[in-house]
């Protein structure tokens, strides 16, 4: 492995000091009752909540943390095999790469060598997880849907937040490094790395709170966030085409969502792959015509890349990938990558079965990271593309026959991680 790079990223800094305020002997009193009350209301949660129903086995000692090689590979060499029972691209900390075992329980492995270091277990099914901000994000069956959710930072073993949100049974997670977005066809919410709340967003069961929310009776599509807004596609009620909603991140109220910008396309679907300040980069359908098109706003749009055909896939956390600039979607046969600055297409390679990786990319603003050049995975191992022109330059043989299932890429120091259908493979990047 290389050594451990420089930075934390998005610890929380200490809170200062607040003078205790005159107490009197009615204070105290009140003091006691509630804290009998407290205690009485934790021990009910300890034996029927969620914390009850889960086992943190941690590593006897700190988990180490690697800054991401950027180099471009001259050479693969496999390490070692193991089967995860998720999807889309290997969950990876900063020092760990994590695995699913079919009941659910996150497995915590040495980067390099594989081998099992902790474990986090839950009673309900995992739903999602996600790594941003150092810690180790995770959802899971509870008493409504995908609700049981639990932070870990993965680096020092220890527990960090703890949450329950109402969803249905399917929910995905999808971060930045300061924020994720909990994402359903029902509703969707946006969580800081305390995971405290900053959007509910869709159908939201408070009835002692109506009008809250800008449109009810949606069916949300697809959505894509940044820190600072989020965009959402969604078919709603008295409509006559699919709407696009840009909305603020943080709002005043995490109950009301701020709408930037919201209106009909006059598209028949309408899927985000990426959001930057000046607009929204999105594959849509009118008709029988297929394309990818950015919105300047919901009603004012660009084709950027026009399709042949429909594709083999539409956008999902599987097949998009990206960097700090470029969104890259696999079409069930192609990659197609996209600069989000100069809202244009770079380059399409055929043949591949992901989105790909950019090599040496952190999303940790802390952490030195390359992107010059991408890793994509190819019917019988991989190309390393260039990232500006996807122009390739080097290629790796290192399976027989092609992959069924979208594949997926991580990268923790020099150790590349590929999983391909429902096994994750790690290679040692020679450089």
């Amino acid at each position: 492995m290389n050594a451990p790079g420089a930075g934390a990223g998005g610890r929380t800094p200490p809170r200062p000091a607040v003078p205790p305020e005159r107490r009197t002997r009615r204070d105290l009193a009140t003091s006691v009752i509630i804290a009998v009350v407290m205690v009485a209301v934790a021990s009910t949660v300890l034996l029927t909540g969620s914390a009850a129903r889960s086992e943190f086995a941690a590593a006897e000692v700190e988990q180490p943390v690697y800054g991401p090689a950027d180099e471009r590979p001259t050479e693969l060499r496999h390490l070692w095999s193991h089967e995860s029972a998720d999807t889309g691209a290997p969950l990876t900390t900063r020092g760990n790469l994590v695995t699913v075992d079919p009941d659910g329980t996150l497995v915590g492995r040495d980067a390099g060598s594989g081998d099992a270091v902790w474990s986090y277990s839950h009673a309900g099914r995992l739903c999602s997880a996600t790594f941003y901000a150092d810690i180790l994000a995770a959802a899971f069956d509870g008493a409504a849907g995908c609700s049981d959710v639990t932070a870990l930072d993965p680096t020092t073993q220890q527990y960090s937040h703890t949450r329950q949100s109402a969803f249905p049974a399917e929910m995905s997670l999808r971060s930045t490094w300061r924020h994720t977005l909990a994402f359903s066809t029902e509703r969707l919410e946006i969580w800081r790395d305390d995971l405290v709340r900053t959007v509910e967003y869709g159908a939201v069961d408070a009835p002692q709170e109506p009008a809250m929310q800008p449109r009810t009776g949606c069916s949300l599509i697809f959505a894509d966030l940044t820190d600072e807004r989020f965009a959402v596609s969604e078919r709603c009620p008295g409509d006559d085409s699919v709407r696009l909603t840009i909305s603020e991140t943080v709002p005043e109220d995490n109950r009301i969502p701020e709408d930037i910008a919201s209106d009909v396309t006059g598209a028949d679907g309408v899927w985000v792959l990426g959001i930057r300040d000046h607009g929204v980069l999105a594959l849509v359908n009118r008709g029988a015509d297929w394309a990818v098109e950015w919105f300047e706003t919901p009603d004012r749009h660009t084709t950027v890349l026009p399709l042949p055909h429909e594709p083999r896939l539409t956008p999902t956390p599987d097949t998009v990938a990206r960097d700090h600039n470029q969104v890259r979607w696999f079409d069930g046969a192609a990659t197609h990558a996209f600069d989000m600055a100069a809202h244009a297409h770079d380059w399409t390679v055929a043949d591949t079965s992901g989105p790909g990786l950019t090599g040496g990319w952190s999303p940790d603003p802390d952490t030195h990271a390359g992107s010059d050049w991408v890793v994509l995975p190819i019917g019988d191992g991989f190309a390393v593309v260039d990232h500006a022109d996807g122009r390739e330059q080097r290629r790796f043989e290192v399976h027989a026959g092609a992959a069924h299932h979208p594949t997926g890429l991580s990268q923790v120091g020099d150790i590349l991680y590929e999983r391909r259908d429902g096994v994750i493979h790690a290679y040692k990047l020679e450089f």
